[in-house]
């Protein structure tokens, strides 16, 4: 018996084919609309002092690390400057990114303490902060870079007070949180420190923002903060509603004939900026 096929069933018949020839086209224009958004790649790391022989031996080869990983950022958390030179900045000056030594101590002290920020993005504008009470590693930086034709802030932080009560973390992260609140401008933000507390408290403090690192028990801990580091140690917390985590690699250099153990030193996070329609710069 011959089969035959009403006007209508050929419409439908149509509309079918026409919708699977549209799904694969569909699915490649979400594609090249998500390869197009901007990518960020932010290193949260610590270094050894200047005169520790650990740094004299392997800086080298962190600097042929970080060429290899091309952070876009740099956080690079307790650093000691001494008589104007720290190792945050000397590995900036071979990267050929700029450097942004953050500090509450004043010049005149031969030995200020404090963090860096790294970076081969343009610059547009640069801030600091005191967190309370005050430590040593107590005052706050932001640089706001121009990613494309984007503007992001990266906010640095070490939010691991001495002594490490609950209270004066809390009190030290609502100085962070109110500070970006004032100075963010409503652009896309970041975080990158090193974080004392849990990741339930640490979530809860920094609404909207959530940690680059999925497995919060992963050991990212440079080796000066090994077996004594508490909480969730060094990351990358990213607005939501700004950024996607595309991936996180920890930054590491293996064991050497010279030195017998693996050098920790932090994390990368690579993070995708999800609106920059609403963020251009002007």
């Amino acid at each position: 018996m011959r089969t035959h096929i009403t006007g209508g069933t050929r419409r439908w018949t149509g509309w079918i084919l026409l919708l699977l020839l549209a799904a694969p086209a569909a699915g490649a224009h979400a594609r090249q609309a998500e390869d197009a958004l901007p990518s960020l790649k932010i290193a949260t790391l610590e270094l050894p002092t200047q005169d520790d022989a650990q740094w004299q031996q392997r800086r080298d080869q962190v600097l042929q690390l970080l060429e290899s990983m091309q952070p876009d950022v740099i956080a690079v958390q307790r650093v000691q400057q001494n008589q104007g030179r720290n190792p945050a900045c000397w590995l900036a000056t071979r990267l050929r990114y700029s450097c942004d030594f953050v500090t509450a101590d004043p010049p005149s002290q031969p030995l200020r303490h404090g963090s860096a920020m790294l970076t081969r993005l343009p610059v547009t504008d640069d801030a600091v902060t005191l967190l309370h009470p005050p430590g040593q590693f107590s005052a706050a930086g932001m640089l706001r870079v121009k990613l494309r034709e984007e503007l992001v802030n990266i906010y640095i932080a070490r939010l691991r007070p001495e002594p490490d009560d609950a209270q004066i973390r809390r009190h030290q992260t609502g100085d962070l949180m109110t500070w970006i609140g004032a100075t963010s401008d409503g652009l896309p933000s970041l975080i990158a420190g090193d974080f004392s507390a849990d990741i339930g408290e640490l979530v809860g403090s920094t609404p909207g923002f959530q940690p680059a690192r999925k497995n919060p028990g992963e050991r990212v801990d440079p080796p000066s903060l090994a077996g004594a580091a508490r909480g969730h140690g060094l990351d990358v917390l990213f607005q939501v509603k700004h950024f996607g985590g595309i991936r996180q690699d920890s930054i590491k250099l293996p064991a050497s004939e010279g030195d017998p153990n693996a050098m920790r030193l932090g994390t990368m996070a690579t993070l995708r900026l999800q609106t920059p329609e609403s963020t251009s710069a002007p």
